[in-house]
């Protein structure tokens, strides 16, 4: 779009994003984030699997103009010259200004993100989105409960046109003095992408072998306290996690070839900043955002995958029959529908697709979408604040079901179901279930999955979920460690 069609949107909005397109058929994003890399600064590439209601795209996000990071009520601010504050004030209304103060219109030739807030929400951040009380957890980690990146310089690529759209957002006051300097660094950009033809060589990983923190008779004592509260009334399901630790020296980003490959996923993702690094492919969307549109996805009911087709389709007939599973997945359905209900337009909440059949690498779900359209002022954040955290990786209802975790495990979660993807300036969000992942915080490691637990759960067959769904992100990560003494590495690094 040339600088005389951006005039008439630069009136009506505070920013403005200058573009430019290129066909590139060899495009590899890992191969991208790694050129464009910087160690010392924030990085991301999300990507993934074409979904069926929008062509695939990969985001790389390049050059932060700042960082945010919130814990315990406390928000620190990082800007683009490395400069650091401290305030201690509720975030909603800091983000929500960000994203007022960068609006951008939604322009109908570019990809669905084009710069915004990147980064996660963890599964903890729910206690600042609701009144109730929710139990203090032990935070051994010193885990972040958000951490996003005010990115507003992307190069998006498209899996299905093979188009490549580089893009900086601007001051609309700055359109005039700023426009032809702006499409020049994006044609040196482009120039710069194009000679990319191979993927460098990755950073080094080890890692020690992983030990699960709950053993199964603990579990199981888990389990029947759960169980017991069902019982009584106080929650119909519940999502117990047993978080795996292990330590690492070197960086998840070179895992990111074997997981993406092995475990083809609507998102794949790697996001690192300071000493915090996430790796996943998660199959579950949180909340998508098109326009006035919301989708999410509720993913309930596992079994893992057949070794062979006759074993794999008995799985999926016994998944789709069992008693215990659909009446999980009703719930959750349920559960969904209720979230969107908060931040939608009074009847017209609707499930457009029920209990279809998903398959992926190690597992199969079932799963179904709720769509909404969205209620006038409601902004970005009021909808996280909404579905934060899912159904599906707490329970029902979900407030008592938190407290329940809380008390049962003691640990903070951090990004693992919580959310991470965008928060666009025009409007549009797209964030993923965090799940099926690896995070780092200094050298420990953890890769953490639940089974839902209701009234007839078998501890037992629910522990052997965690392996289950765990198996993917472990696999990849135990296939790229290096060889060798890891011990030592990680003594002497």
């Amino acid at each position: 779009m040339n600088i005389k069609q951006l005039h008439q949107f630069a009136q009506s909005f505070p920013a403005i994003p200058i573009s430019i397109q290129f066909q590139m058929t060899d495009f590899d994003p890992i191969a991208i984030t790694q050129a464009f890399d910087q160690p010392d600064k924030p990085c991301f590439l999300l990507t993934g699997q074409p979904k069926k209601t929008e062509d695939g795209y990969s985001f790389i996000g390049l050059n932060p103009r700042m960082a945010l990071t919130y814990r315990n009520g406390r928000l620190t601010t990082t800007d683009y010259l490395g400069n650091v504050s401290h305030e201690t004030i509720p975030l909603k209304p800091v983000l929500e200004r960000i994203l007022a103060n960068n609006k951008t219109p939604k322009l109908a030739d570019l990809p669905p993100f084009n710069g915004g807030l990147v980064g996660y929400f963890s599964y903890d951040y729910a206690k600042y989105a609701t009144s109730a009380h929710l139990p203090e957890v032990a935070d051994p980690m010193a885990l972040n409960d958000v951490d996003l990146l005010l990115i507003d310089q992307v190069i998006a690529f498209n899996h299905t046109t093979k188009v490549v759209t580089l893009t900086r957002v601007i001051a609309s006051s700055d359109l005039d003095r700023k426009y032809d300097a702006t499409i020049a660094s994006l044609q040196t950009l482009q120039h710069e992408i194009q000679r990319v033809h191979h993927q460098s060589a990755l950073p080094a990983f080890s890692m020690t072998d992983f030990k699960l923190q709950f053993s199964l008779p603990e579990f199981t004592e888990k389990v029947a306290v759960a169980k017991k509260h069902i019982l009584d009334g106080d929650i119909f399901q519940v999502q117990l996690s047993n978080p795996q630790h292990a330590k690492m020296t070197g960086s998840l980003f070179a895992a990111a070839p074997r997981l993406f490959q092995q475990s083809p996923s609507p998102y794949q993702f790697y996001f690192r900043h300071d000493d915090f690094e996430t790796l996943g492919a998660s199959p579950e969307t949180m909340i998508t955002k098109r326009d006035k549109t919301l989708f999410t996805y509720p993913l309930a009911g596992t079994r893992r995958r057949g070794r062979n087709k006759v074993e794999d389709d008995a799985f999926a007939d016994e998944l789709q029959h069992n008693p215990k599973e659909l009446s999980e997945h009703n719930m959750l359905i349920d559960l969904g529908r209720n979230d969107l209900g908060s931040v939608s337009q009074f009847g017209s909440v609707k499930v457009t697709a029920f209990r279809n059949l998903l398959k992926f690498s190690n597992v199969m779900h079932m799963g179904s979408v709720v769509e909404s359209t969205v209620a006038d002022n409601v902004t970005s954040v009021d909808i996280i604040h909404s579905l934060l955290p899912a159904g599906t990786l707490s329970g029902a209802p979900k407030i008592s079901a938190m407290q329940i975790i809380g008390q049962l495990e003691n640990n903070k979660h951090g990004l693992y179901g919580g959310c991470l993807g965008y928060l666009g300036f025009d409007g549009d969000l797209d964030m993923c279930i965090g799940i099926r992942l690896a995070f780092r915080k200094g050298a420990d490691l953890v890769v953490r999955s639940a089974a839902g637990i209701v009234a007839d759960s078998i501890p037992k067959h629910e522990y052997q979920e965690f392996n289950n769904k765990a198996r993917s992100i472990v696999t990849a990560l135990m296939e790229t460690s290096e060889k060798g003494d890891v011990a030592d590495a990680l003594l002497n690094r």
